[in-house]
Formats: structure tokens, C-alpha cells, sequence
């Protein structure tokens, strides 16, 4: 990858020419008093959105977007209909991800509490089918899956949840919207400025 030292200084050819996938994770949350964004009213009236005011009700999603040469860029995502992924979750997750991939991967996330904890570190070692590397401290702007859960919540945006469960219908709409369109996982790649072909050797 670009950025030599992005993925904890895991270098650009290991990376993309192990034989497996490179999949950048994340999870996000969205709540039942969402995003407020511009919108069509009448003019010369303001458009009125009425919530809920539950703003601690809310789903959770992950996603993992995976890059693999000679493939076509896949996303897998999960969503949890109430409540936030802890590290009890981590062990459930990762298997997700190996069922639906066809080799060996390499996790790459963020330094949240529930990726660097022993619980999941422990589990991870002890499987040989994936690598994990944690991303620099406070770098969101090189996990292309930032980019993901932004556009789902843009698309999530201004109508009023009356319920979690409908708030997780459209999460879950949003996100199998993304997941048809893998030009769009390519686009997050590139705002992140990182590539995943290794750099020309010198001569």
C-alpha cells in the first residue's frame, strides 16, 4: 500500500501479494435521531422533521470492504439490531468474514479497545487464515470503511425512525445499496489515498 508505514509499517508488497484478501474493517452506529440533512420543502415554509427523541436507541453495523488482485473489490457487512459490538463480539465477527471469503486475510482496523484487547488478540493468533494489523492512532482518513459508513448514513438521513427496527431496516437497505455497487468500494479506496498495487522497485 501507499503510505508505507499506514498499515503499522507493513509493507506494500507483503500485503497485496500474500495470495489473500486485504479487507479494511470498521463499525459505526446510527441512531433514531439521525442525521439532518437539506432537503425540498414548500416555499416560503421550513420543512418540519418530527423524531422520536430517543437518541440513545440505536443500530450498529460493520463493514468490511476486501481487495484482492485479480478480483473484484466485496463488502460483507453485520448489523446488530440494538446496541453497540463489544469485544465479546469480535470472535463471531472475523468468523463472518472467513465464511463468505474464499483464502487467507489480512484484517486491517482501527486501535479501538475491543480490536487490541487480549481477549481478541489471543483469538486472532490462533487463526491461520488471518493477519491483523492495526492502523496509526487517530487516522480515520485511511480506512476506506469510514467513507462507507458515511455515504450509508447519508442515505439514512432526515426520515423518522419510529422504531430500532425500522431504523435497522434502512440501515440494512443502505448498506445492500453499497454492497451492489463495488465502484463505490473502489472510490472509498482512493479517498483514502492508499493503493494497494506496491510501488515500481527502482532500477
Amino acid at each position: 500500500m501507499a503510505h508505507a508505514d499506514a498499515a503499522g509499517g507493513l509493507p506494500s508488497a507483503q500485503a497485496a501479494s500474500a495470495g489473500g484478501w486485504v479487507c479494511f474493517e470498521d463499525e459505526a452506529g446510527a441512531w433514531l435521531s439521525g442525521p439532518v440533512r437539506r432537503t425540498w420543502g414548500k416555499a416560503g415554509q421550513a420543512p418540519v422533521l418530527r423524531l422520536s427523541g430517543k437518541r440513545s436507541d440505536r443500530t450498529s453495523m460493520v463493514a468490511w470492504i476486501c481487495f484482492k488482485e485479480g478480483a473484484e473489490p466485496r463488502m460483507i457487512y453485520a448489523v446488530k439490531p440494538t446496541g453497540g459490538y463489544t469485544e465479546k463480539d469480535f470472535p463471531r465477527l472475523p468468523a463472518v468474514l472467513h465464511h463468505r471469503l474464499d483464502g487467507p486475510a489480512t484484517l486491517i482496523w482501527d486501535n479501538c479497545s475491543s480490536h487490541i484487547s487480549k481477549h481478541v488478540k489471543q483469538h486472532a493468533q490462533r487463526q491461520d487464515w488471518l493477519t491483523t494489523i492495526q492502523l496509526p492512532s487517530c487516522a480515520p482518513e485511511l480506512n476506506p470503511v469510514e467513507l462507507l459508513s458515511a455515504h450509508a448514513k447519508e442515505k439514512t438521513a432526515n426520515p423518522a425512525f419510529r422504531s430500532t427496527s425500522e431504523l435497522h431496516r434502512a440501515v440494512k437497505r443502505a448498506l445492500r445499496c453499497i454492497q451492489r455497487h463495488p465502484e463505490l468500494l473502489t472510490a472509498f479506496l482512493a479517498g483514502t489515498g492508499l493503493e494497494l498495487t506496491p510501488p515500481a522497485s527502482s532500477p
